[in-house]
Order: structure tokens, then C-alpha cells, then sequence
């Protein structure tokens, strides 16, 4: 059906733009249509009010699905979204490790780090080398990010000692050591810490990631600017 192909079909920005002109009833029975089939993609690009109308139509099963589709913090938003009884019911649907993952997102405050943080990362340690790296992300490729652009470097305590642009990986040999290409880590994100003060960092320091890290320093995810752009945009309005 023609719906079916302008909604799977198009970009997810462009098909969530469709979706955004229909009529509220239209919406709603196109909502119900796709079903299962609806890309956790477009839902996320939906506007706030709209992204919660489709969350109450979607079947739990549906949005369950969805949330397959997407990176952790991607995911944890759409949670976060779902009235509460349905959320119960969405989150027994949710394999067992990815429950667990998105349950200890709603742990943190709101406007925190920890509710945009990406559980997804790549980490290598610090004795590997180009060559190494890269054979790791191409074996593990199902597993990474969408979105990425550093390689975290770990000391045996799985802190972050520097980070390795994915430019200078590619850009070197593969058997140089990524202690000689990295470059120190500008900020290191707590979880607990206000997303404002995180918006803060990447407009002072420029950057595009950062790694987040427990009261132990041990890496546990990574914030992209990708994921703060929203908070650097509303602290420039005001």
C-alpha cells in the first residue's frame, strides 16, 4: 500500500514530517496500519506531543518492537514517554539485558546526563594497536553505535585515559599503537551531572563526544553532540 512505501521508504526525518500533516484521525489509523511494523527511527524524530499521541495508539507489542531498532538512548526517550501502566507492559516485551539497560535510565533524574547517555560505545585498551581496532569494530559491527566518532581508550580499570579520533585511526598505520595517536580526554561526564552543565562543555571545549563515567571513573557510556544538541539550542535561546 502507498502508505506502507511513503512511510518505510522515506528518510525517517522526511517520513515523521508526512506523519506530522495528517489529520489526527488519519494519524491515528495510520499509526494503527503500520503497527509493528513502524520504525522506532520515525518515532523519535516526531514532535514531543505527536511522538506521545503514537506511543498511545502503537500497541505495546509494536512499540516493544521499535525500541529494537534503536541505540539506548534513543530508546530510553521513548520510555520515558509512555504513560505508566503501558510502559510495565512495553518493558516485559524488552529482551532481559535490554530491560535492564533501559530501566537503570529511568534510575537517573531528569535533565541528567544519565537520560541521554548511550550505553552503546567502542572502547579498546591501551596496549592495541590500528590494526587491532579495526578488526575489533569490523567483527562486532552489529554492536555499535549509529552514531559515533572516537574510539574511547581504557586503561585495565576501564577508565578512559584518551581518545582516538576515528580520522586518525583510518588515517594510520595498523601497526601503531593507539597510545601514540590519542589525544587526552577534554571532559568526563557523570551521569548524575545537569544536562545544561553538559551543553556547557561541548559549546567551552568544541566537542562531539564525551565519555560518561561512574563515581569510579570507569567508563559507562558516551553523550554525542548528536544527543545534546537540543540543550545547547535551548541555552542559546535564552
Amino acid at each position: 500500500p502507498l502508505v506502507r512505501r511513503l512511510v518505510l521508504g522515506a528518510h525517517e526525518a522526511d517520513a515523521a514530517e508526512m506523519l506530522g500533516q495528517l489529520p489526527p484521525h488519519v494519524f491515528d489509523s495510520v499509526l494503527q496500519f503500520l503497527g509493528a511494523d513502524m520504525p522506532g527511527g520515525v518515532l523519535t524524530e516526531l514532535p514531543d506531543f505527536l511522538r506521545e499521541r503514537a506511543l498511545e495508539v502503537l500497541p505495546a507489542t509494536a512499540v516493544a518492537r521499535a525500541l529494537a531498532d534503536l541505540d539506548s538512548d534513543d530508546a530510553a526517550m521513548l520510555v520515558d514517554d509512555l504513560e505508566e501502566g503501558k510502559r510495565e507492559t512495553v518493558l516485559a516485551a524488552v529482551p532481559d539485558v535490554d530491560r535492564a539497560v533501559l530501566q537503570e535510565s529511568l534510575t537517573f533524574e531528569e535533565e541528567t546526563a544519565g537520560r541521554l547517555m548511550q550505553r552503546e560505545f567502542v572502547a579498546a585498551p591501551e596496549f592495541w594497536t590500528v590494526g587491532q581496532t579495526i578488526d575489533h569494530m569490523r567483527a562486532a559491527q552489529e554492536e555499535l553505535p549509529e552514531l559515533f566518532f572516537e574510539v574511547y581508550v581504557v586503561d585495565p580499570g576501564f577508565r578512559p585515559v584518551g581518545v582516538v579520533a576515528l580520522a586518525a585511526l583510518l588515517r594510520s598505520q595498523h601497526e601503531v599503537r593507539l597510545t601514540d595517536i590519542l589525544r587526552p580526554v577534554q571532559a568526563l561526564i557523570n551521569p548524575d551531572m545537569d544536562q545544561e552543565e553538559v551543553a556547557f562543555l561541548f559549546s567551552k571545549y568544541n566537542l562531539i563526544s564525551a565519555p560518561v563515567v561512574d563515581a569510579g571513573g570507569r567508563l559507562k557510556g558516551m553523550l554525542t553532540i548528536d544527543d545534546i544538541v537540543d540543550v545547547i539550542e535551548a541555552e542559546s535561546k535564552e
